[in-house]
C-alpha cells in the first residue's frame, strides 16, 4: 500500500500545474491518509488478535471500543508507547511488529517528502535564475 501510494505522488512532479507548495501540501495530506489507513488496518488485525482469534487481549484502560483499538494502533505505529493500555499473550508480537513497520514507514515517508521538496526546489531555482 505505502508503495503504490509514493509512486502515485511521485508522478505530481514539477511540471504538474500545481503551485509548489499546494504540490508539497498535497504530498503531505496524502502520506498522512495513508498512514492513517496503516494505522487502521493494523487496529483491525488487533482487534481479530484480541476479540476473534482470542490470541491474547489488552490490560489497563480498555474499554474494547474500535477507538481504543485505533489508538493502541496509532501509539504502536508512532513507536510512542504510552503504556496506559497494556497488550498481553501474543497480541505483543503483533504490537511489535506494527512499531517495526511503522517506524519504517514513517521514516520512509520523511525522506520521500524531502525528495519531493528538494525536487521543487530545484526546478524552481532553474526556472527563476537569481
Amino acid at each position: 500500500m505505502h508503495f503504490h501510494a509514493l509512486h502515485a505522488l511521485s508522478r505530481l512532479g514539477p511540471e504538474t500545474e500545481l503551485r509548489t507548495d499546494r504540490r508539497v501540501l498535497y504530498c503531505v495530506l496524502a502520506l498522512f491518509g495513508v498512514h492513517a489507513m496503516q494505522v487502521s488496518l493494523y487496529a483491525c488485525a488487533l482487534w481479530l488478535a484480541s476479540d476473534v482469534l482470542s490470541i491474547g487481549s489488552f490490560s489497563g484502560v480498555h474499554s474494547g471500543s474500535a477507538l481504543d483499538f485505533f489508538y493502541i494502533s496509532i501509539v504502536s505505529y508512532t513507536s510512542l508507547g504510552i503504556g496506559d493500555i497494556i497488550p498481553t499473550g501474543h497480541t505483543r508480537l503483533l504490537v511489535g511488529l506494527e512499531a517495526l513497520n511503522g517506524l519504517l514507514l514513517i521514516t520512509w515517508s520523511a525522506s520521500f517528502l524531502y525528495m519531493v521538496m528538494e525536487r521543487q526546489w530545484r526546478a524552481r531555482n532553474n526556472r527563476d535564475p537569481l
